[in-house]
């Protein structure tokens, strides 16, 4: 049966670059007539000619199978990749260190033939908005977890493991600790400068499950900012159909990046959320919310005159008042569950600070299972709090028996993460897999209990937004009360 869709779009895709079917065929490897072949149907290019092909068009792989442009066009996807490569060089310097070089690469191998770098340059212009100190937009997601996405402004999370950096003279000191770079101490460089202390050690693997289907991004924003993030969604994607799903409750909307499969829609049409987004769910969609609290950190800026990104977060002070245990008003640590849990964990670093939301969106994480190590005298840094912590486990347990590889650990993290070990137990070849790379006991009575485990990547962000709201809280308290306290 002749695969006419394919055909058709293959040509299409030629016509544009303006390449006859010889060229085309030279160019990949193949003749004129095995070209002649895909484009009326009669057949299709073997896998291992599919990516030299994508990269030939300038498409990509999941694009070119899918007979569709998922966003963007090909002069965006090629624009963003020679962004993403200066971006490199200008926060590392011309020669960046190894550890970036090689994280960079890596990434780029598992994104190229995907369209999730178009993403994630819409989510740097929207970083850009929020950057003039007129609101708050704030995306949810393990975005964090790529490096990709932080040189190209996507996210202020930066996954390396922890390392001091100067933004001086580009000076690159990885430490190895089992920490995050923020709890690194203050550092001056040898140019003279203060060395930024970041680096949290996020696997790229962690976003690896998302990455080969459409994306979905939720984005929460202050409500002055909504119409600019709402038009940079229609001029991030300007060369596909936007259509825009709305609640019947207000305070968000739903837009489902299309191709020209819908000719009954038309381009910025409304339309109702429930009938429509089953149909329209496999589309990449961006949601974006309004946040009354993002307004509120507005005008905490407004009234002390200091931008969030301004604030000092990790002073001294400032993690001191987190262990008071007065968090309220204070995102994620301000529930009586939050509370609670750092009064029986006594954090002692942020990295331990950074467990406690994992600890809280998991489901059988805490209760039964981490409680209770915490009680044998286990400290909440070695809990397993999030997929990152199963990854890096048995991840570490695989290098030091075999020397290479991430496959068992993605294998052991996927069904941890989803309830897998707790709903169906773990069988005797696994068993056997965890007694032989000396997997600990603890370890796989916890992954027996979890139903679910949080991403580590969403979480960082929110507690870099509560350190930075407790700065404020112990610089201003009067301003903070009037501000974020008011009612609660």
């Amino acid at each position: 049966m002749r695969d006419y869709e394919f055909g058709n779009f293959l040509r299409e895709l030629r016509a544009r670059r303006g390449l006859s079917q010889f060229q085309l065929g030279m160019l990949v490897g193949v003749s004129d007539k095995a070209v002649s072949k895909w484009e009326n149907g009669s057949s299709k290019p073997q896998s291992r000619i599919l990516h030299r092909l994508s990269e030939v068009l300038g498409i990509t792989v999941d694009e070119l199978l899918a007979c569709k442009y998922y966003a963007g066009g090909f002069a965006m996807t090629k624009t963003l990749w020679e962004r993403a490569s200066r971006a490199l060089s200008g926060i590392y310097g011309e020669v960046p260190p190894m550890e970036a070089v090689n994280r960079y690469f890596t990434e780029y191998e598992e994104l190229k033939d995907t369209g999730h770098i178009r993403y994630f340059g819409f989510l740097g212009r929207l970083a850009g908005l929020s950057g003039r100190g007129e609101g708050h937009i704030q995306p949810h997601g393990g975005v964090g977890a790529s490096f990709i996405a932080y040189i190209l402004g996507a996210t202020g999370i930066n996954p390396l493991s922890p390392h001091y950096y100067c933004p001086c003279c580009h000076m690159f000191w990885p430490v190895n600790v089992p920490l995050c770079g923020w709890d690194l101490p203050p550092k001056k460089c040898s140019c003279g400068g203060e060395m930024i202390r970041d680096g949290h050690n996020l696997p790229f693997e962690m976003l690896r499950p998302t990455i080969r289907r459409a994306p979905h991004y939720d984005v929460s924003v202050s409500a002055n900012l909504f119409r600019a993030a709402e038009e940079t969604v229609f001029s991030s994607f300007q060369e596909n159909k936007v259509v825009i799903l709305t609640k019947e409750e207000p305070g968000s909307r739903t837009y489902i990046i299309l191709d020209e499969k819908y000719p009954d829609l038309k381009n910025g049409q409304t339309l109702p959320f429930r009938e429509y987004y089953d149909r329209l769910r496999v589309y990449p969609a961006i949601t974006l919310i309004r946040n009354e609290e993002l307004d509120a950190w507005k005008k905490l800026e407004e009234e002390t005159g200091i931008l969030f990104e301004d604030v000092p977060f990790l002073d001294k002070k400032v993690f001191e008042t987190f262990l008071g245990g007065d968090t309220r008003g204070i995102p994620e640590f301000g529930t009586e569950f939050a509370r609670t849990l750092m009064a029986q964990c006594t954090p002692a670093s942020v990295h331990d600070l950074i467990q406690i939301p994992g600890l809280c969106h998991g489901t059988g994480v805490w209760e039964k299972n981490g409680q209770a190590l915490v009680s044998a005298g286990r400290s909440i840094g070695t809990l397993v709090a999030y997929r990152d912590d199963v990854f890096r486990y048995i991840q570490d347990k695989v290098v030091r028996h075999s020397g290479s590889g991430s496959g068992f650990a993605c294998h052991v993290t996927e069904k941890a993460g989803r309830g897998k070990y707790a709903r169906d137990g773990i069988s005797e070849e696994e068993r056997r897999q965890f007694l032989a790379l000396g997997v600990e006991e603890w370890f796989v009575e916890c992954l027996e209990k979890i139903r679910y485990l949080f991403p580590k990547a969403h979480s960082i962000p929110y507690v870099k937004q509560a350190l930075t709201l407790m700065w404020y809280r112990v610089s201003y308290p009067e301003t903070f009360g009037k501000i974020i306290l008011k009612g609660k």
